[in-house]
């Protein structure tokens, strides 16, 4: 098998590098070995969230120059930053996702699955996201939860929106068909609620029982375990209530993640991309400072090939990076890796500080070409989570980084 473009990984930063490629005519193949942390994503997209000192930042485009010489966002250089945050929206509303936000100038708040606020570039159009932590526009607002589903703590949420100057109720609905997942608590998750919210019936119960119990809400705030196929219930949910709906993502699993995923995939099919899904690339053959082909694991004898690889398999939870007590590797090319010290150095005792692994990734040129023994490899680029240089949780900007990175590579390719 020859392709143009080898994108191994299937998160954000995999798929997006993927429709851009395909959207150009070329003819791409992702190499996806298993499931997506998309499907733990809460509906929004970080572009930069917090400064190196922990400060909130409103103005993402003003911060990222005072970022470290190593962060991506550096690397990219602050025009390409722009350029390519100006692009995403529009490849994402090509899937069919609409985002509030959309300007890459300032951030938003959207509400986390705690109901905390927390600052955001992007958030789907129908989840609770504001411009300023004294801009809800609602007065009185009822907050719904189902009997006996856990993943949505309402009560958190309630204190949140009150704190924010709403008068909040909470509503707790009881649906036998949903009760009936309790004899299994592993099951009662979102995912599954969602299928059932899928039946016609059973949400048509909901919505009228939600209305018989908010009274004269202005807005109502639910639980998102809608959309899991598409945006019909979503839209009838919000129909049948007859005042705005707006949804907070729940513990993982996360629907809007899901949905998020899906419709992505979907994009990069129409446009000519190939999914080789369950394709666990195992090495590489290069000679020089190029890469000739992959050999993935369910594919033992055939050598696939391609012009450009792109790496986007993520960090220690996807395994793009693996360690112990001798170090830290790549292991489909032994590609070089930042970090320093022992195993003991690479993470503190305090849950909450920052962890010194979370910046360790594969090293790279400032057009992301990978790096093998200290030399650039002409046509292998690193994208997403596996870059080094930045903490993602500290600065909140893992999915700004995913994106922005895949972007550039397609371009660059």
């Amino acid at each position: 098998m020859k392709f143009d473009v080898i994108v191994i990984g299937g998160g954000m930063s995999a798929i997006m590098c993927g429709i851009a490629l395909a959207t150009k005519g070329k003819r791409v193949a992702m190499m996806v070995k298993g499931q997506s942390k998309m499907n733990f994503s809460s509906g929004s997209i970080e572009l930069l969230g917090f400064d190196e000192q922990g400060n909130e930042v409103e103005y993402p485009l003003d911060a990222i120059p005072n970022l470290g010489p190593d962060h991506p966002y550096s690397k990219m250089g602050i025009a390409n930053v722009a350029h390519n945050a100006a692009m995403a929206p529009v490849i994402l509303e090509g899937a069919g996702l609409n985002f509030y936000g959309r300007s890459s100038d300032r951030n938003h708040y959207r509400m986390t699955p705690l109901g905390l606020l927390r600052p955001a570039w992007l958030t789907l159009e129908d989840y609770v996201a504001i411009d300023s932590r004294k801009s809800l526009p609602w007065n009185k607002i009822a907050v719904v939860s189902m009997h006996s589903f856990l993943d949505f703590p309402a009560d958190f949420i309630a204190s949140s929106l009150t704190r924010l100057g709403a008068k909040c109720e909470l509503c707790d609905i009881k649906l036998g068909t949903v009760d009936k997942l309790t004899s299994n608590p592993t099951v009662m998750r979102s995912t599954a609620v969602a299928k059932l919210m899928q039946n016609d019936g059973v949400l048509n119960d909901f919505a009228r029982k939600i209305r018989s119990k908010i009274g004269d809400a202005e807005a109502v705030v639910l639980p998102a375990v809608f959309g899991l196929d598409g945006d019909d219930n979503i839209q009838k949910i919000a129909k049948h209530i007859k005042v705005p709906v707006r949804f907070v993502s729940t513990l993982p699993p996360s629907i809007a993640g899901t949905r998020l995923l899906s419709k992505l995939r979907k994009r990069f099919v129409q446009n000519g991309g190939m999914f080789l899904l369950g394709s666990m690339v195992k090495s590489g053959k290069m000679s020089g400072d190029r890469v000739l082909s992959v050999q993935a694991k369910n594919f033992p004898d055939q050598d696939i090939e391609a012009e450009y690889f792109v790496m986007a398999t993520g960090s220690f939870m996807s395994g793009g990076l693996v360690s112990n007590t001798a170090g830290i590797r790549e292991p489909i090319f032994g590609l070089d890796v930042d970090y320093e010290g022992k195993c003991g150095d690479w993470s503190k005792e305090k849950m909450f500080d920052a962890q010194p692994y979370m910046e360790f990734g594969v090293k790279t040129d400032n057009e992301f070409h990978a790096l093998k023994d200290g030399r650039p490899i002409e046509n292998l680029f690193a994208i997403g989570s596996i870059l080094s240089g930045h903490n993602s949780l500290k600065l909140a900007d893992d999915t700004g980084v995913a994106m922005l990175t895949a972007l550039q590579v397609a371009r660059q390719i």
